[in-house]
């Protein structure tokens, strides 16, 4: 049954659904402690667009509320009641909205993020996310979502009324069969969690960061200079090089008055990465990745790829140099400004909150998470009039999640009772020509080139590389890369103890356990295929056939199996060891949001105090002046609470900086 609260006459006689006032849907829906919810709005956005209608209900009946003649505030105190659980599906959306109107949801179970953890680990498309898929994969029911198109143009009519109520008619029925695979799955604790997260994320979405127009104007003229300026220099260095008769050419061109320009011109497009690649080969780069989409292989000059061998020539730093500037200016720069929402003056971004297999966010329209950390570019971030912002971040958060998830006591005992100065404990493991008894202070000082070099060791081990890593990456020759893999595991037990129960453990149970406090996993999406490879080769007869048909037919099944089974196991074990760590950090910042948010609400700061951008592990506020340092305590007294879990030996600590604009 349908039942539709509004005021507008024009909608009062149908046999679709039956017209009750505010007071008889309040009194319909107050039985209810797990209430289904959806909202239908004119747009994305809700400072600019209407909110059209709020369903309520349940499978046995649904309540409109029409927004555009019902106040919906009639509705407040039914909806803050801290006993009823509201169901939605991507309800991040629907919460902003309710925002919007200072409406605030204390308990809600989204029913996206619940299909998002079961099927963490699978390649995007593999399963389709969204409510009609749901309503088909759980209940057998197709649901006709034709009249959503329609509903800008057309408004609320009778149609639009029915499709919204029905989009709630089944959402407790999909929780209910959703509960059972995850109950199934173990991850119980973590749609809890989730559920909880999604609240201070679309409070995220909706306060939005503000950004300083002039300021960042002056910063894209100095990025195109930069961009502008390394391009030069890359063709410079090619001209002069021995590669000058290969990459460049002569343009005669001149007048009269001016003369000709016979010197060669490096004629490379270095945004195009098939002229690029040639000329880094000779210079002796491995381009060799594999493709995450297709499984293949492929030649690459990204960053990632090209920045570890940047000791091969003197021409990719410049290069690195290049990429990073042109990034900077077609990722950011004026799509920065196309962004700024015409109410607000602020940027609100879109946070995917399972936006990876490890559970760390991910945004778009624009990408905060991967913006330069260079100081011109934060401090375009600023406050509002009146307002101070909160910069806090984590101090060394990765290395002390990694002693403590590893429980390292070499690793600990320097976080604990030493400088924290893993770095440089590390160069000492692996670099013999630092003396044995040297205090790790004057490492820093007096070995500085080698501890930065070891720092990229540390990262590249502790998040599973090996000896073959540095070969591939750092061009060190066989014996020496396995010297200093080998030291840097004797030096650190407790850590090569760990990552190898992760890699057989992975294998064992075909999914990544991501964190045992709440239970996150992300699955081996081909699993079974694998499992039924190995035990293949656990067939003694099997490896005599293969060695056979190697010789005979290399591209046939057999072979290709072998090779299949030992890069996705290779690819396996490195994801088992590097996802806890990022996992832990997403985990540890999601709950510090969590705590902040709750606190907020709980003293009435909730729309005073705005959260602008989260990133990583770091946390940016913006709060009235009066109030800011007691803010900013509070912000670091919820990381600190936070990590506790996380870290439960080693004290992982957070800095806090209070200023005008973004200061981390």
């Amino acid at each position: 049954m349908i039942y539709l609260v509004t005021k507008q006459q024009s909608l009062w006689t149908s046999d679709r659904y039956k017209v009750i006032s505010a007071e008889e849907a309040l009194e319909l829906l107050a039985p209810l402690s797990v209430v289904e919810l959806d909202t239908e709005t004119m747009g994305l956005d809700p400072y600019t667009k209407e909110l059209l209608t709020v369903q309520l209900g349940c499978a046995e009946f649904q309540v409109v509320i029409d927004c555009t003649s019902v106040d919906i505030h009639l509705f407040k105190e039914y909806m803050e009641n801290p006993q009823r659980m509201f169901l939605g599906w991507n309800i991040k959306f629907d919460l902003k909205f309710l925002y919007h109107q200072r409406i605030v949801p204390l308990r809600v179970y989204d029913g996206y993020l619940a299909e998002k953890l079961l099927w963490l680990g699978y390649p995007a498309g593999m399963h389709e996310m969204s409510l009609k898929a749901a309503s088909i994969n759980y209940l057998g029911v197709d649901m006709d979502k034709s009249v959503r198109g329609k509903i800008i143009q057309t408004g609320l009519t009778e149609d639009v009324i029915v499709y919204a109520a029905g989009d709630v008619s089944y959402l407790g029925k999909i929780r209910d069969k959703q509960l059972v695979e995850l109950e199934k799955k173990g991850l119980l604790k973590a749609i809890d969690f989730e559920n909880e997260f999604v609240k201070c994320l679309a409070y995220i979405e909706y306060c939005g960061a503000k950004l300083d127009v002039d300021k960042w104007k002056i910063k894209m003229a100095t990025d195109l200079n930069n961009l502008e300026k390394y391009e030069a220099e890359l063709n410079e260095w090619v001209e002069e090089s021995e590669y000058s008769s290969k990459y460049c050419s002569v343009n005669i061109q001149g007048d009269l008055f001016n003369g000709f320009d016979t010197k060669p011109r490096c004629h490379i497009n270095w945004t195009s990465s098939q002229q690029v690649i040639p000329l880094f080969e000779e210079l002796g780069l491995n381009l060799k990745v594999l493709d995450k989409k297709t499984k293949h292989y492929k030649k690459s000059v990204d960053i990632k790829v090209v920045e570890p061998q940047a000791s091969k020539s003197p021409l990719i730093p410049i290069y690195i140099k290049y990429k990073k500037a042109a990034i900077i200016v077609n990722t950011f720069g004026q799509k920065f400004l196309n962004l700024i929402n015409p109410v607000t003056g602020r940027i609100h971004a879109n946070f995917n909150q399972l936006g990876t297999d490890t559970g760390r966010l991910s945004s778009t329209e624009p990408n905060l998470q991967n913006l330069p950390h260079d100081a011109q570019t934060r401090a375009c971030f600023v406050s509002d009039k009146g307002n101070r912002w909160i910069s806090a971040d984590y101090s060394g958060q990765e290395s002390y999640l990694m002693a403590s998830m590893a429980n390292d006591e070499a690793m600990l005992d320097e976080l604990i009772n030493g400088s924290g100065d893993l770095h440089s404990l590390t160069a000492k493991m692996v670099f013999q020509q630092i003396p044995r008894d040297m205090p790790l202070k004057d490492i820093k000082k007096n070995f500085k080139d080698l501890r930065q070099e070891a720092k990229g060791y540390e990262f590249c081990f502790n998040y599973g590389g090996q000896d073959s890593t540095l070969i591939r990456n750092y061009g060190l020759d066989a014996k020496r890369a396995k010297e200093i893999y080998e030291n840097y595991m004797s030096g650190f037990a407790g850590l090569k103890r760990y990552q190898d129960f992760r890699r057989i453990d992975v294998m064992r149970k075909g999914y990544i356990l991501l964190s045992p406090i709440t239970g996150h996993k992300a699955y081996i999406y081909d699993y079974d295929e694998l499992k039924m490879q190995m035990e293949k080769q656990d067939d003694p007869d099997f490896w005599a056939y293969y060695r056979e048909m190697k010789q005979e037919n290399p591209e046939c099944d057999t072979v290709q199996g072998v090779r299949r089974l030992a890069r996705r196991k290779a690819e396996s074990e490195k994801q088992s060891i590097n996802y806890p760590i990022q996992a832990a950090g997403a985990l540890c910042f999601k709950l510090a949001s969590i705590k902040l948010f709750n606190w907020l609400l709980k003293n009435g700061l909730l729309f005073k105090v705005k959260y602008c951008i989260p990133v990583h592990d770091e946390i940016n506020l913006e709060a009235p002046d009066e109030i800011s340092e007691e803010v900013a305590d509070i912000l670091v007294k919820c990381m600190v609470s936070a990590g506790k879990p996380f870290c439960t030996r080693a004290h992982l600590g957070a800095d806090v900086e209070i200023g005008d604009h973004w200061i981390h």
